[in-house]
């Protein structure tokens, strides 16, 4: 591959469908992307974190193809948009963030990834963090996927924002929030919403809401524990599992069995959560006997949150954060096994968008 060369999506998808056409190949392969949320170019120990320890992820790399320079859009909403379908945001309309009660979102003639392989007989399901527009027109469930679990948008825009004006008597959370928030700084540190402006944060199930505001520390083990039940209940069929983790964007909540474990406090705490929960999806595969069948890619959506202080990852040795011209690029690991397997690493420039 020439150094002027872009793996996008549409190469992907071309490569797995050759796989799969091989006389060795029996059924097509399961795929599995994991996103993390605002984690940073050098927040993983293969990436070259002092701090924070991550040796499933770490594994990945030395096992897989792990890409250096692998580029996408530096904010949450486009950069889900370019990875679902291959499109360049500004062009189906997705190139910002949506808030909650927004009157657009992806477009129903817009083509996902997860439309593409449910016409090809797999079974879908999305996991975490949407934000392609929070409206029942725009949720996965009519995008593709046969289900999802999670947050409509950001963690963050819910009624605890630190933004939010003081007033008297408010809520101990939003209270708590914005005295972390002034600790460690903030993005538009200064400005203020309106008590109103975001109403509570839903969690739901397709078009249910399951809770209200929920304990967020509770989210990571939430998204893993169904991502097993979706891998074990899916073992005979080919399957697409989009695991988007709402982790490390800030506000962080690690789960109760990670909170203070790591030296790099609180998004260390969560970065080693999310290891921890891809190590357990490895190694359910590999009880499956699936290991064989199934590609596994771990990317992030853009760089780091800066303004968040001690609260947002590391560019490590590159400069730019998220919501800026050069905060896209971040590691993406690959593991790949059988006939698949080719463990390598390269600096060649890859990206989420098809041309």
């Amino acid at each position: 591959m020439p150094d002027s060369s872009l793996l996008t999506r549409r190469a992907l998808l071309a490569s797995l469908a050759a796989t799969a056409a091989r006389p060795q190949a029996t059924r097509p392969p399961n795929i599995i992307v994991i996103l993390a949320d605002d984690q940073g170019y050098g927040d993983l120990g293969c990436q070259g974190s002092p701090h924070i320890r991550t040796p499933h992820i770490d594994r990945m790399a030395r096992e897989g193809a792990r890409l250096t320079s692998f580029y996408a859009q530096p904010l949450c909403g486009p950069s889900r948009a370019a990875l679902l379908t291959g499109c360049y945001p500004v062009r189906n309309s997705l190139m910002f963030n949506h808030i909650p009660r927004a009157k657009t979102g992806i477009h129903e003639n817009e083509v996902t990834i997860a439309e593409v392989l449910k016409q090809r007989g797999y079974s879908t399901a999305m996991l975490g963090k949407w934000h392609l527009g929070d409206a029942p027109p725009f949720r996965p469930h009519r995008h593709g996927f046969d289900s999802w679990f999670g947050l409509p948008y950001s963690n963050d825009m819910w009624p605890f924002h630190p933004k939010i004006q003081r007033t008297p008597g408010e809520n101990p959370r939003l209270t708590a929030a914005r005295t972390r928030a002034e600790y460690t700084g903030y993005d538009g540190q200064g400005q203020t919403y309106p008590p109103d402006w975001f109403p509570d944060l839903p969690l739901m199930r397709n078009d249910e809401i399951v809770a209200l505001n929920p304990d967020q520390s509770k989210l990571t083990g939430q998204y893993t524990g169904r991502a097993l039940d979706f891998i074990r209940d899916n073992r005979s069929r080919p399957f697409f599992l989009y695991l988007a983790h709402n982790m490390p964007h800030a506000p962080l909540f690690p789960g109760a069995a990670f909170a203070g474990r790591s030296v790099r406090g609180r998004y260390g705490d969560c970065i080693e959560e999310i290891d921890d929960s891809t190590g357990r999806i490895l190694d359910t595969l590999r009880q499956l006997n699936l290991q064989n069948d199934t590609l596994v890619v771990y990317t992030s959506d853009n760089g780091p949150w800066a303004p968040y202080g001690i609260d947002a990852g590391s560019a490590g040795p590159l400069r730019g954060a998220k919501g800026q011209r050069v905060g896209g690029r971040h590691p993406r690991a690959g593991r790949v096994l059988g006939p698949w397997a080719h463990p390598s690493r390269t600096g060649q420039l890859g990206g989420r968008r098809d041309h």
